[in-house]
């Protein structure tokens, strides 16, 4: 009898806790998408912040430790739960970052990023950076479809670039590029192009599929006044564009896999002594060998450009080394939401993934161009 009211009472509580399980768990599925970030600061600008805080505190942005609220006004946002302390590990679970749509300012001294929006539903990057002086430097453009925008916006500031960069030959990156060249009527003139490009025959071997954008940009750039072309950069070069110094990080790394994203070229910008990594779309065996390839002196940056878009680039304890405080992320909605057409999470990009990894390395500021313009100055 006695074993009989045992059995009795284990089956009414495994009972109560299947029924409480679910329960518990949409609670907790709640509050982690209400969640700005896990265990560290994020500085959220819709809605939250008084009318008098314009700027973000620099205290914010060097990674101070901060009161809820600064001196500025700015209310700084903890994530649900985060009070309990930091959780570490890559196993953690941390809630992704979000994005703040709102300009920085007062942060690079005089000289601006705009990070432009794409134009259609594809991934793309084009970053514009003004000097002091008001030269403009170009990060590579964006797919045709981003031309007009890219012309408009660089009509609005003279319709010339003194210097060109190209992380590598895709056409979400240098599409925009090549119908430039090929349309003068734009008229959009550049002092300089600098990018380095292996043999045509390499990318017609391991990415065939994608060649043929390399055979446009490399002939159009070769209709080019030949001063103009330094196709042979390389590692360690330092291009100074007024009070801007551009250092060349590395030449193409030539994997078998993931080609020509993994052939990117990254540009290392100090502005002002802040400096900006731009990495185009490094992938997790080019991110390793670039870090056997660098010191972590040379490898910390104030602001960086999300490898391949923030979803399936360079590795986690990349990002560790390079400690940035501000992210620049290339994608649009579907893909910063890792939305195949039904919903949050529903794909199989990686960007949730990599949003986590930055919560958990408690980046307190990200851009996305899913946000439209982005501007940091």
């Amino acid at each position: 009898m006695n074993r009989w009211i045992q059995y009795t009472k284990k089956a009414w509580m495994l009972a109560l806790i299947a029924i409480a399980i679910p329960s518990g768990y949409e609670t907790l599925r709640g509050e982690a998408a209400e969640a700005i970030v896990s265990d560290e600061y994020i500085i959220k600008k819709q809605g939250v912040l008084l009318m008098d805080a314009p700027t973000i505190p620099t205290n914010i942005l060097a990674g101070a430790d901060s009161d809820s609220k600064n001196d500025a006004g700015t209310r700084v946002i903890r994530a649900a739960g985060s009070a309990g302390g930091q959780k570490v590990g890559p196993g953690a679970d941390y809630a992704p970052v979000m994005t703040v749509s709102e300009p920085i300012t007062g942060y690079l001294g005089g000289s601006k990023i705009t990070l432009l929006a794409n134009q259609s539903a594809s991934q793309m990057l084009s970053a514009l950076i003004e000097t002091n002086q008001g030269k403009i430097i170009m990060v590579d453009g964006g797919t045709p479809e981003d031309t007009v925008h890219l012309v408009q916006t660089l009509a609005a500031k003279g319709s010339h670039v003194d210097t060109w960069l190209i992380t590598h030959p895709h056409s979400d990156h240098v599409g925009a590029l090549n119908e430039i060249l090929n349309h003068p009527e734009y008229g959009i003139t550049v002092d300089h192009f600098y990018f380095s490009f292996t043999g045509l025959s390499w990318y017609q071997e391991y990415e065939p599929g994608r060649a043929d954008m390399v055979a446009k940009i490399m002939a159009s750039l070769s209709l080019q006044p030949q001063e103009k072309i330094h196709g042979d950069i390389y590692r360690g070069q330092e291009i100074w564009v007024d009070n801007i110094k551009i250092t060349v990080m590395n030449q193409p790394y030539l994997q078998a896999h993931n080609s020509i994203n993994n052939s990117s070229v990254a540009y290392m910008l100090d502005i002002n002594g802040k400096k900006a990594l731009f990495l185009g779309d490094m992938g997790a065996e080019t991110g390793k060998q670039f870090l056997a390839d660098h010191t972590p002196e040379e490898l910390k940056c104030d602001i960086v450009q999300m490898a391949h878009h923030g979803q399936d680039g360079v590795g986690l304890e990349f990002y560790q080394a390079l400690q940035p405080q501000v992210c620049l992320w290339g994608a649009p909605g579907w893909l910063w939401n890792n939305d195949s057409g039904s919903g949050t999470d529903s794909g199989n990009w990686k960007t949730i993934e990599t949003r986590k990894w930055m919560a958990q390395l408690g980046v307190p500021y990200h851009v996305c161009i899913k946000d439209g313009d982005q501007i940091i100055q």
